[in-house]
């Protein structure tokens, strides 16, 4: 009884060991057939006996082809051209998906909806890869990688069959086997008329694979078409022409556009002005003469000009400099108010009689300072310059497909490709820079506005000139033509040399300037430069501070081995 239960307990053993065994998952068998066309083709067929346990195989394997190799001077990668011709399991076409993984192409084989009966399938693969055939002074060569070094699952027997043309002469025929590198020679080989076969002779565990090296003599194989030889010159040279072709078309592109848009009208000699172009409030001078608002100037003068004609006060804290209160004053007309100002002077006090800036943030201050930039760059915006920034986008985006292109396209990276790229990003750049240009009208005001800062930054010296060679000399110096055109000097950046003028030609009326929109003077600071120089500075952290704050800024592979040659790759289960 006792004898009858060990055997029970050792039949039981057996069972349990063969069928741990039985339940690996692995390649029973791996078949290849490489059938060497004359062209210089290689079709070849894989013919894989998989032992699905539903372990990593569950819908079905994969087959990873490696999507470069290494060209003649093995320093420039060339792309593989695959042709999947067809893929079964067990006699049945196999719905398959070709994908791109990283450096390999991917056949997915198997329905995702379908799981995979526990058993054996057989799996047939045929392809096709272009030009596998490698062409060496007084001999052909087939280097193949047959069976990657990259399979996740043990490969119980193996076979290859290179199969020539029935012309051929072998030179010589080797295979290595073995993991990535290795040299084994675990194998039989076997010739067979046109036919060649390596069989391996122990089990590849994973990660190892076998490589056939064959070499015929000339002849038999077809040398390389001229449609061949192109695609080669293309795809060694292909991202380099791609980069010249188009840095010289991209300048053809802008160099018509500049001659259609992007030239300045003819623009007149810079006199000096001695008004600013009648209609154009200090606002308005700023957009044009700089093409859009810098900093806060244009508004800051503005304010003054509204100061200086009477609709409103500014008072600056004498304790604190940085803030300032704006209060409406009944005593302005509209008299020489433009539209845009006008609206601004209305929104602005139209809750309040008093507006404090520099002490924290205004809504209503901020509502009507943004309306009121939108006003003027739309009134004085495009009728007056034009960006072409349609031209300069289209450039930019032809620019940045060649350069993607490029990068994908390349087979090695040079110095010359670096220099290309930059080159066209340089060519961008100059013509963002010289493709904008005014209307008509815009020149002609802006041309008025140099004349007129000219006069304002450079009065002192003109005078002196114009008295020295007989000519009309500027306007006098006074009180009123200082205040008058204050507003514009801070808007066009010349309110510094506007004042030392002043200064110089009517000092007593300077030292003792006093205006009634204001609360300071040149008592106060000791001289009008000053307190010119306090009242911006202070608008300009009041206006700051009024307005929403932000964290940060925004703006406009002989001596072969296994893994060696051509092919290769692995694959795994899903």
């Amino acid at each position: 009884m006792f004898g009858l239960f060990r055997l029970a307990v050792l039949i039981g053993l057996v069972l349990s060991i063969t069928g741990l065994a039985m339940a690996e998952e692995e390649i029973r068998n791996y078949d290849v057939l490489i059938e060497v066309e004359e062209d210089g083709d290689l079709l070849i067929t894989e013919t894989l006996d998989v032992n699905v346990e539903g372990q990593e195989i569950r819908r079905g394997i994969f087959r990873d082809l490696p999507a470069y190799y290494l060209d003649e001077d093995e320093t420039r990668r060339l792309p593989y051209r695959y042709k999947v011709l067809s893929v079964s399991k067990d006699g049945r076409r196999e719905p398959y998906q070709r994908e791109r993984i990283g450096n390999a192409v991917r056949v997915r084989i198997g329905n995702p909806d379908v799981w995979l009966d526990y058993r054996v399938h057989r799996y047939v693969i045929r392809y096709r890869v272009k030009n596998g055939v490698r062409y060496a002074d007084g001999f052909d060569e087939v280097y193949w990688n047959a069976i990657g070094t990259s399979w996740l699952f043990p490969i119980n027997e193996a076979s290859i069959e290179v199969r020539f043309p029935d012309d051929a002469h072998l030179i010589e025929a080797f295979a290595y086997t073995g993991r990535a590198g290795a040299a084994g020679n675990n194998y039989t080989y076997q010739a067979e008329g046109a036919s060649h076969v390596f069989r391996t002779n122990q089990r590849l565990a994973i990660r190892e694979g076998v490589t056939v090296s064959l070499s015929i003599e000339k002849g038999a194989i077809d040398p390389p078409s001229a449609y061949d030889k192109g695609w080669l010159w293309w795809a060694r040279n292909g991202a380099l022409t791609a980069l010249i072709t188009s840095f010289f078309g991209l300048f053809i592109f802008y160099r018509r556009s500049f001659d259609r848009v992007g030239r300045d009208p003819v623009k007149g000699p810079v006199f000096p002005q001695y008004e600013p172009p009648k209609g154009y409030s200090p606002a308005a001078a700023h957009h044009i003469y700089y093409r859009g608002f810098r900093g806060h100037d244009g508004l800051i003068a503005s304010l003054m000009f509204l100061a200086g004609a009477g609709h409103m006060r500014i008072d600056v804290d004498r304790n604190d400099k940085k803030k300032t209160t704006l209060s409406r004053e009944a005593a302005g007309t509209s008299s020489g108010l433009t539209g845009e100002l006008s609206s601004f002077y209305t929104q602005l006090f139209s809750g309040d009689e008093t507006v404090k800036l520099g002490d924290k943030y205004n809504a209503g201050f901020t509502k009507a300072y943004t309306k009121f930039r939108k006003r003027i760059s739309s009134k004085y915006g495009a009728p007056y310059f034009q960006w072409n920034l349609g031209y300069l986008i289209f450039g930019a985006l032809l620019s940045i497909g060649a350069i993607v292109f490029a990068i994908t396209q390349a087979t090695s990276w040079s110095l010359w490709h670096t220099l290309l790229v930059l080159a066209l990003v340089g060519l961008n750049g100059l013509f963002m820079y010289l493709m904008p240009a005014p209307t008509p009208k815009g020149q002609e005001v802006r041309t008025h506005l140099q004349g007129f800062r000219l006069y304002m930054e450079k009065a002192e010296k003109l005078q002196l000139n114009s008295v020295e060679v007989g000519s009309d000399a500027p306007p006098p110096m006074t009180v009123e033509r200082y205040e008058t055109f204050l507003p514009y000097a801070v808007a066009l950046g010349v309110e510094k040399p506007w004042t030392k003028h002043f200064e110089r030609l009517i000092p007593e009326a300077a030292k003792d300037y006093d205006p009634a929109w204001t609360n300071m003077s040149a008592r106060t600071f000791g001289s009008i430069g000053g307190m010119t120089d306090s009242m911006v500075s202070g608008m300009s952290t009041g206006v700051t501070t009024a307005l929403p704050q932000s964290s940060s800024s925004s703006g406009s592979g002989g001596g072969g081995f296994s893994g060696g040659g051509g092919g290769g790759g692995g694959g795994g289960g899903w």
